[in-house]
């Protein structure tokens, strides 16, 4: 009986060989795809898990995909939207398979309209060329997993960002309306300018401001808060606490600290610092 089950499966597998051409799920090679930028393309969306991404933006008229090892790789346009989509290869499910695939993407350096990213498991950078020579934007909806992304050298008018057990750092970033909200995450930013709504649940939110340029809305529950701003900056401070700590190491004109609540001012006083923590930390520094 064994030996008349060994058989069938020999069979099989000669069969598949020879009619399903398996043997090219283990080979590596390139992928290329590519879909024109229009006036009338809107929105770029970009659905990469499980895989190291790179977006580049660089002096051309469409959208240029890479991939470099397995997977599936589509770039389609709908309307006024273009997607590119990166699917892993089931082989990536084997245990001790090494996955050194990479994908790149070229998009226009003046494209300045929408984005959607969405990561899962994966690794994404997107920087712009320079501090000077940003990556120009109306809106960037980031949407992470358990993955890790980088951004930097950006200028963005509506940014939002939404973790949950992931790892963003960003470095350099304008807005007009910046909103992020960290489950377990952890969230860096550095050179942050702009408005910001921030909910924080068990996650980390580090941010460093080098000026205050609008107002700042941050709540938290059992997470932990660093704000990191400049001396002399001009906010009015009102924070709430259930059983959390606001800690603050700037000087504040007009201090009230209490059990449940800390306010004062600091400079001319123009902008509003709305802190709200049930259980979690919060250092201002």
């Amino acid at each position: 009986m064994k030996r008349i089950l060994i058989i069938f499966f020999v069979l099989i597998g000669l069969y598949l060989l020879m009619n399903l051409n398996v043997m090219r799920i283990f080979s590596f090679g390139n992928e290329v795809a590519e879909a024109n930028v229009t006036k009338k393309i809107n929105h770029v969306e970009i659905d990469a898990s499980s895989v190291k991404t790179v977006i580049i933006p660089e002096k051309r008229s469409n959208i240029k995909a890479e991939l470099d090892g397995k997977g599936t790789l589509s770039v389609k346009k709908s309307g006024d939207r273009i997607l590119v989509k990166y699917k892993r290869s089931w082989l990536k499910g084997f245990p001790n398979f090494k996955n050194k695939t990479v994908l790149n993407i070229y998009i226009p350096d003046d494209y300045d309209r929408n984005m959607d990213i969405e990561v899962g498991s994966g690794y994404l950078v997107f920087e712009g060329k320079s501090n000077k020579q940003p990556m120009k934007l109306d809106k960037l909806d980031i949407n992470l997993g358990s993955g890790k992304i980088d951004l930097k050298n950006l200028v963005i008018k509506e940014f939002s960002n939404d973790v949950s057990s992931g790892m963003v750092t960003i470095d350099s970033l304008k807005t007009e309306e910046g909103s992020i909200d960290v489950n377990s995450g952890i969230v860096k930013l550095r050179h942050y300018e702009g408005l910001l709504k921030a909910d924080v649940s068990s996650g980390q939110l580090d941010i460093q401001m080098d000026k205050v340029t609008d107002n700042i809305d941050v709540e938290v529950s059992s997470g932990h808060l660093r704000l990191g701003l400049p001396k002399n900056a001009d906010f009015t401070l009102n924070g709430k606490v259930s059983s959390g700590i606001i800690k603050t190491d700037i000087p504040l004109n007009d201090k009230i600290q209490e059990k449940n609540k800390i306010s004062g001012q600091s400079g001319s006083g123009k902008y509003k610092l709305n802190i709200t923590v049930s259980s979690g930390l919060v250092n201002i520094y």
